[in-house]
């Protein structure tokens, strides 16, 4: 069957075992930019396996450039995440002065409309501040500040926020859930130091977790804070899954409890550049290995790639159609890209390509990019 909404552009067919709903199937995809047709075949015995390609809703930079430097950088952030397994992605902001959030979002807006082939795709932008707790900004910048409405309903008007980060204590008047319901935004609770009762009741409202465990109130047996609610209640939740950020204990128990658990990189513009001195929004950070500081030793974002997230995670006992749930479907689901996120007639022709249990090429939109070699 082939949709024929779908306009082929550079046909192409590509065999090999593809995950989709069912599960492993042996097809030729007849493609271009989306899948126009899946035939199916015999078994192949050497065929490469396909898997949706990963999407990671919290990216602040990579290459050296932060997302809030302006077009070039978002440009060359893109690129990066694609030499390094991620398909499409939110350029992430840090809590910033208004007019620093403004000048972000026009640029998101215009790299939409004028993005590199050569990149990952960008989906939008997940604003992550400027209304969180100030005694809980782990590595933002110091420029927290209690929702304001008709800020946040301008920020929404562009169209391009699709995740708001944001501590419940700091929305008095109760309208972060409400504007976001109306706009079509998701919201998560992150750099928050609520009780597990009031995270309880924006779960319940709708709203999801921002990297889980880091910089918010904790889990504990009594008097538990926004984590406790997380783990009992929350149906979505995004992690950092370098290791570093969440141990595998810690992750077992959330990858157990949160039926929608999904990986991101918090990736900064450390990410995939030797150690150093990086930018994050106004903030000076240090690669250090494995690692991005502030001067005091607090974790920075990462300089996590997506390759070495899906290394993490088989490493922790996950099968590729897990891992595929947790990079792939469920952020994808979250957020409403539906093209993303699995293998099907009309979606895009984004996967990762794996051979002999190791990650070779992630393919955008019907573009073959090897990893370590030059493009094909």
């Amino acid at each position: 069957m082939v949709v024929e909404s779908i306009r082929p552009v550079n046909v192409q067919t590509t065999t090999g075992h593809w995950l989709t709903s069912t599960g492993w199937r042996a097809f030729e995809c007849v493609h271009g930019s989306h899948i126009n047709e899946m035939r199916a075949i015999p078994e192949v015995g050497a065929a490469p396996q396909f898997i949706p390609a990963p999407v990671d809703l919290h990216v602040h930079g990579g290459g050296g450039a932060d997302v809030m430097q302006g077009e070039r950088a978002l440009k060359t952030v893109l690129r990066t995440h694609a030499c390094n397994g991620t398909a499409a992605l939110l350029a992430t902001s840090v809590t910033s002065p208004t007019e620093h959030i403004d000048k972000f979002l026009r640029c998101v807006k215009n790299v939409m409309s004028d993005a590199p082939q050569d990149g990952a795709e960008l989906l939008g932008a997940h604003l992550e501040g400027p209304f969180i707790n100030p005694d809980k900004r782990g590595a933002q910048p110091d420029f927290a500040t209690p929702v304001k409405r008709e800020t946040l309903e301008r920020w929404f008007a562009t169209e391009v926020v699709k995740v708001i980060t944001y501590a419940p204590e700091m929305d008095q008047d109760d309208v972060v859930l409400k504007l976001c319901d109306q706009y079509g935004v998701k919201a998560q609770l992150g750099h928050t130091l609520c009780r597990w009762q009031q995270a309880a009741e924006a779960i319940r409202a709708g709203a999801g977790v921002t990297h889980l465990y880091n910089a918010m109130s904790g889990v504990a047996h009594r008097d538990g804070g926004a984590a406790s609610a997380a783990l009992a209640y929350t149906d979505f939740a995004e992690i950092i899954t370098d290791g570093i950020h969440v141990d595998q204990a810690a992750f077992d128990l959330a990858y157990r409890s949160i039926p929608h658990l999904y990986s991101v990189t918090d990736a900064t513009s450390a990410t995939a550049m030797p150690d150093g001195q990086y930018r994050l929004g106004t903030l000076t950070v240090h690669k250090q290995g494995d690692r991005v500081l502030l001067p005091d030793g607090t974790l920075a974002g990462s300089c996590l790639t997506q390759l070495r997230s899906l290394q993490v995670l088989r490493q922790w006992g996950l099968s590729w159609p897990a891992i595929s749930r947790c990079v792939s479907e469920y952020p994808a689901r979250w957020i409403g890209a539906g093209q993303y996120g699995r293998i099907g007639i009309g979606t895009v022709a984004s996967w990762l390509e794996i051979r002999a249990e190791v990650p070779v090429a992630l393919w955008i939109r019907g573009r073959r990019k090897a990893f370590n070699t030059p493009d094909e």
